[in-house]
């Protein structure tokens, strides 16, 4: 997933004129360069006890990270293109925006002494708390507070058509679909179709809720109602083709993550077709299995969050990092970055728009560990727990920082939804 999630950050380099001019003048005019070598790779602890990269490093992995968006250029188009191609070829395009990625995140650390940034594929409730440092404590607060929400039945049955739309959109830019992927097309297809054909009929003359239960009884017995069994079936079936091709590897995460879901609810009759009194009944038995089956690290209620949030299911991955200040470190800032290799508008407002979901998740998920505990049931909408909790005093105080790293961009400041992105040109020392 981390191709398919980073590609909406990521553009044609069109832009680098200054940047391919700096590393002629590093290179002396020759084509080899300053011969590079990568800062410690050890752990955490050996690299915040390294001592600081000298400015000849600086120079030559600036000249390094020219190399590597030259290279994502020259090679037909960015991530988005290079998941349409061999698996080797996208390989070697996750790998070479991991390089880039690791290095621009050391300028952005010496430019703006910013807190160590780590790549971070927000994928999970635990991963989000991990960055927010949320104790073991409060996470069942998060877990009380937002299961009652997103595990309503439409959120439900959204967020499983938009894992098939968005697999079925990805696949349809497959150049050459292998046979795995073609079957996996099909069940997709079938399954899709069997959602709809469960969902309330917009060709009926009135709404299902408004159709009573008939009096007199067919004389042949009734077809068997469907149940979710058929969707898990299908979903199982389908975990499996995606899995045989490597280039929808991360497709396959997500729908063995709503599997999870499928299964705890197998037994719930899907057909809405019915009265309302017991298509009510069914929508309750929905939303109580899940919110009492789905743990904490469960990737499914994960993906209902986010469909809940921006009715998109796809990982947000970032680097991030974190300030503690304040009585106990009880105050947290949260630095969130992208870096990209292109500075033209399309790709930043693509990047604001992923680091504006990072945020907002991060936002939500602070307020649910801090709500207060009585309140857990009640809460039924997004900006519920905002006027509830503790006081500032009591929970501390939470700053979120958006920055977007670039070759040759703009220095600005750029609004959205309320948040204040800050752009930045990697610059040498």
């Amino acid at each position: 997933m981390r191709t398919t999630c980073s590609m909406e950050c990521r553009g044609k380099v069109k832009c680098l004129i200054r940047a391919d001019a700096a590393f002629r003048v590093l290179a002396g005019g020759g084509l080899r360069g300053i011969h590079f070598v990568p800062g410690p790779t050890g752990g955490e602890e050996e690299e915040e006890n390294a001592p600081p990269p000298s400015r000849r490093w600086y120079r030559a992995a600036y000249a390094r990270m020219v190399r590597l968006a030259g290279s994502e250029s020259g090679g037909g188009g960015g991530p988005r293109q290079a998941a349409t191609g061999s698996v080797g070829a996208e390989a070697r395009v996750v790998d070479r925006m991991a390089e880039f990625d690791e290095l621009a995140a050391r300028f952005a650390a010496w430019q703006r002494a910013a807190p160590p940034l780590k790549a971070t594929s927000l994928s999970s409730l635990t991963l989000v708390c991990d960055v927010l440092g949320v104790s073991a404590q409060l996470r069942k607060s998060v877990r009380l507070t937002i299961c009652p929400q997103v595990t309503q039945h439409h959120i439900w049955r959204g967020a499983l058509e938009e894992v098939l739309r968005d697999l079925r959109a990805d696949m349809a830019a497959l150049g050459h679909p292998s046979a795995a992927a073609q079957m996996a097309e099909q069940i997709a297809a079938a399954c899709f179709r069997f959602l709809s054909d469960t969902a309330d009929a917009a060709t009926s003359s009135s709404p299902s809720w408004m159709r009573p239960t008939p009096f007199n009884k067919p004389a042949e017995p009734p077809p068997p109602s469907k149940t979710w069994q058929e969707v898990l079936d299908m979903f199982t079936d389908l975990a499996k083709s995606l899995e045989a091709d490597a280039r929808l590897a991360g497709h396959a995460h997500k729908v063995s993550a709503m599997k999870e879901g499928l299964y705890q609810i197998r037994n719930v009759v899907v057909e809405r077709d019915i009265a309302f009194k017991e298509a009510r009944r069914q929508d309750c038995l929905v939303q109580k299995k899940l919110s009492k089956s789905l743990g904490h690290s469960s990737k499914c209620l994960y993906t209902l969050l986010l469909f809940y949030l921006y009715g998109t299911v796809r990982d947000v991955e970032v680097h991030a990092g974190k300030h503690l200040s304040g009585k106990g470190g009880k105050n947290v800032t949260v630095h969130a970055a992208m870096f990209l290799t292109d500075g033209d508008e399309p790709a930043i407002r693509s990047a604001v728009k992923q680091l504006s979901r990072a945020l907002g998740v991060f936002r939500f998920v602070w307020e649910a560990a801090h709500a207060d505990s009585g309140d857990h049931a009640s809460d039924s909408g997004k900006g519920a727990m905002a006027k509830k909790g503790h006081g500032d005093d009591a929970k501390g105080l939470l700053k979120l920082q958006g920055h977007i790293w670039g070759l040759g961009v703009e220095e600005k400041q750029v609004a959205y939804r309320g948040d204040v992105f800050h752009v930045h040109q990697i610059q040498l020392p």
